[in-house]
């Protein structure tokens, strides 16, 4: 964003500024932290459970920030680390973020199109970003900024002259979403999937729909609630709306039904979305529905059926989220971001479909926030992990003991199956089994760090990784 502090001054209003713009000038976007650089930018200092942004205030005015946001009671002594800076107060920082955000949502007034879901988030919001961007210009939620937070910086972040804007929506508790929609005000709304991620604060799957379908409540009666119909609560999520529905998926009651699938020579699939045709590198039935879910956007919006079909067909993994490696012969296929029940499957069967020769091996760490049913889903993930005919699987964590004894107790489990608590001789002992051929799937919770296996490994081996999707 660009703007005048006079209009920062007004937008901060809602949020309880109750000054003149402290100065003239501009500010050239917006920074909460220091390290990510905020020369130009107005620095905003959020007080987090771990740090406090107040605390970087003098280090922001040395980094060449244009102008200071500040808690009302720190106003004092950020004033006094301010010098020439101009500095705005509000009783609440993350209030004043999120206030700016509105502001800056109405004066660009993009067309957003909102995305959540228990896995496929990412996914979905990339493929639908690059779609658009065949026909509009888009402004896309960078990485995964999709809380209370991200969002708002997700907002921040354009330039003024866009057309479209996809937002990624992430909630680990009720209202969340809602808030979010208060926010960015969506006029499409995507929900991927209903899984049972974020149980220990959602407690049934049934909870996690509600929170899910409060993007759908938020959706204008002209809008577009593009919906998994492949869902068990498909139709729980329909009724939830005023909005166009239009249900994706396998399903014979879908409005826009995946067929014709079939796996390309040269990996992949090709498929077909209602009358669009499509085709992918990527493995997974995973990955068909977030292209289906994309291509629906793409469509509704009046991209032609040519470049969404283009638009698919150029598109990669993102960092964590099934990119595949080469390490010195050995080719890793790197799921680190996160992991919950549904997308720990669906990235096991897409990996047992890669194509190769070699042994294939299970890296896997704690599924996280499932609450109460965290043994049963990971003894439920073990057989499923058991079955699918690996060479061997290696688990790391606490809650993974459930899912390495189940994975043992399968019929034609591997006979390699060992549990480890610590990443570093977890990693240790897969560099003495791998050789070259072999293919390794490393997936867990984003705290797990599982992405410490492959550093590792890659150290072992002496040799760098090689991006080959």
């Amino acid at each position: 964003m660009k703007a005048d502090l006079g209009w920062v001054a007004l937008a901060l209003r809602s949020a309880g500024y109750r000054g003149e713009a402290p100065g003239e000038g501009t500010i050239g976007g917006v920074s909460i932290d220091t390290r990510g650089g905020c020369a130009g930018a107005l620095f905003v200092a959020l007080a987090g459970a771990s740090s406090d942004g107040h605390a970087y205030v003098g280090e922001a005015v040395a980094r060449g920030a244009a102008a200071l946001l500040v808690s009302t009671s720190r106003r004092g002594e950020a004033v006094a680390a301010a010098g020439a800076t101009p500095v705005f107060d509000v009783p609440d920082t993350l209030a004043g973020l999120q206030a700016l955000a509105v502001a800056w949502r109405e004066r660009v007034n993009p067309r957003v199109v909102a995305i959540t879901g228990s896995s496929g988030k990412t996914g979905t919001k990339d493929l639908a970003a690059a779609i658009l961007a065949r026909r509009f210009v888009v402004h896309a939620t960078p990485g995964n900024l999709n809380n209370h937070i991200g969002l708002p910086l997700t907002l921040l972040g354009m330039d003024g002259g866009e057309d479209m804007c996809v937002a990624e929506m992430g909630a680990n508790h009720r209202k969340e979403i809602q808030a979010l929609c208060a926010i960015a005000k969506p006029l499409v709304g995507v929900v991927t999937n209903v899984g049972t991620a974020h149980l220990e604060y959602f407690g049934t799957p049934k909870g996690v729909a509600a929170a899910k379908a409060e993007l759908l409540e938020a959706l204008p009666p002209d809008g577009t609630a593009v919906l998994p119909a492949d869902d068990e609560f498909a139709a729980f999520l329909a009724g939830r709306t005023k909005a166009r529905t239009i249900a994706v998926g396998f399903s014979e009651s879908a409005d826009r039904r995946i067929t014709g699938l079939e796996k390309r020579e040269q990996g992949g699939y090709r498929f077909r979305v209602g009358e669009i045709r499509l085709e992918t590198g990527r493995y997974g039935r995973h990955n068909v529905l977030n292209a289906a879910f994309a291509a629906v956007v793409g469509s509704t919006a009046g991209v032609p059926d040519d470049e969404i079909a283009a638009a698919v067909a150029a598109s990669r993994a993102a960092d964590g989220r099934g990119a595949t490696y080469d390490v010195g012969g050995v080719v890793f296929v790197d799921e680190t971001y996160n992991a919950n029940p549904a997308s720990l499957k669906a990235a096991v069967e897409a990996f047992m479909e890669m194509p190769g020769s070699g042994r294939r091996w299970l890296v896997l760490g704690d599924m996280l926030e499932l609450g109460g049913m965290s043994g049963e889903l990971h003894r439920e993930a073990g057989v499923h992990c058991g079955r699918a005919k690996s060479d061997g699987i290696l688990t790391l964590g606490t809650e993974s003991a459930e899912l390495s004894r189940a994975a043992a107790e399968q019929r034609r489990s591997p006979e390699r199956i060992t549990h480890f608590l610590d990443a570093e001789p977890l990693a240790a002992h897969l560099a003495t089994l791998l050789r070259p051929g072999d293919l390794v799937l490393v997936k867990g919770s984003r705290a797990m760090r599982m992405e410490r296996i492959i550093d590792a490994v890659e150290a072992a081996r002496g040799a760098a990784r090689r991006r080959l999707d």
